[in-house]
């Protein structure tokens, strides 16, 4: 049966998203919300670089939801959790890579509002994601290899400079000084998501964490970095590396890690290697994956966690859910043989 899908947002993510969605065969594109008054009214396939489709963007909620989709992929950079409940209630599935993996960095209020509207209209909130989202997925699916373990550890260490969002970055100080008062706290609350994972995996795991301990180091920049979409003053902030982890006995049990970095001047010249998870444990295991070949700078894989989940969440229990209750997702339909 062909599923009806809604697409909310149409930014890097976004629009990788609903060109997927245009693409599969088990999918139909049925409506689009847009931010931005220069995108209303047009046809999506404008706002994502494809042939037209029919569908015109709207910033009304009440559009959406009149277009009945089962699923809503929602993916705009600042989250509104009444507007996730609104959906849920009217009975649509909702699968958010913004921000979200449990919902507990959103306080217990907003996860109580999104759990009920989700049971009472009979259907499913998801969140993922590449990391937070599947990069933690894979950590549980290797876990299963051991008999034991002491440390399980995610790292995600790229050169983040296509990904051209000025208000991601300059909400996490890059640009401006290491020594601005309230960084580190504000790099927190902005990336408390990670904390959601690194919860969500000791869940998984049957762990019971003492605390979720947080802590960051500083890149700076060691000329002017001019991008095109971000200019960073010599000497100002370029790059972070941040660790959530979750403690047991005063020893880090899991660990999720971000090494971020823009430009290619910096210092400490941390260089990036993709996504490590490692295991200590019987047996200890390593894994390195590279992303390669995304030319949206992360939106693509990003999106397509989302999208090869649609299936597998609305066919799930009503509330929220999590990567480890999921069944297998995998890129159905999408082989295409090198030419």
């Amino acid at each position: 049966m062909t599923l009806r899908i809604a697409q909310w947002a149409t930014g890097l993510v976004g629009a990788a998203s609903a060109r997927k969605v245009i693409e599969h065969p088990d999918f139909e594109l049925v409506a689009c919300f847009a931010h931005g008054a220069d995108k209303l009214g047009k046809d999506v396939g404008e706002l994502i670089g494809c042939e037209p489709t029919g569908i015109i963007a709207t910033n009304r909620i009440e559009d959406i939801i009149a277009a009945r989709p089962d699923c809503v992929l929602y993916m705009p950079l600042v989250w509104d959790v009444e507007a996730m409940a609104q959906l849920l209630e009217a009975g649509i599935n909702v699968i958010s890579t913004a921000n979200f993996i449990t919902g507990r960095s959103f306080g217990e209020a907003a996860v109580d509002r999104l759990e009920s509207a989700a049971r009472a209209g009979g259907v499913t909130l998801h969140g993922t994601g590449i990391n937070p989202g599947l990069a933690n997925a894979y950590a549980l699916a290797m876990s299963a290899q051991c008999a034991e373990f002491s440390h399980i550890s995610v790292l995600e260490s790229v050169d983040a400079t296509e990904y051209a969002s000025a208000a991601t970055w300059r909400s996490l100080g890059y640009g401006g000084p290491a020594d601005a008062p309230g960084l580190a706290e504000a790099s927190r609350e902005r990336t408390r998501v990670f904390e959601d994972a690194v919860q969500m995996m000791a869940v998984g795991l049957g762990l019971v964490p003492d605390e979720i301990a947080f802590s960051i180091e500083l890149g700076l920049a060691t000329r002017e970095l001019g991008l095109g979409w971000i200019d960073i003053a010599e000497g100002t902030v370029c790059g972070s590396r941040m660790t959530y982890s979750a403690m047991i006995d005063g020893r880090p049990a899991i660990s999720l890690s971000t090494m971020w970095r823009l430009g290619d001047a910096m210092e400490p010249d941390w260089k990036g290697e993709g996504y490590v998870i490692e295991i200590e444990g019987t047996p200890s295991i390593r894994c390195v994956f590279e992303r390669e070949g995304d030319p949206t700078g992360g939106g693509l894989v990003t999106a397509m966690s989302a999208v090869h989940s649609i299936e597998a969440v609305c066919a799930a229990w009503p509330g929220i859910v999590q990567a480890w209750e999921l069944p297998m997702v995998a890129a159905r339909h999408c082989y295409k043989p090198r030419g």
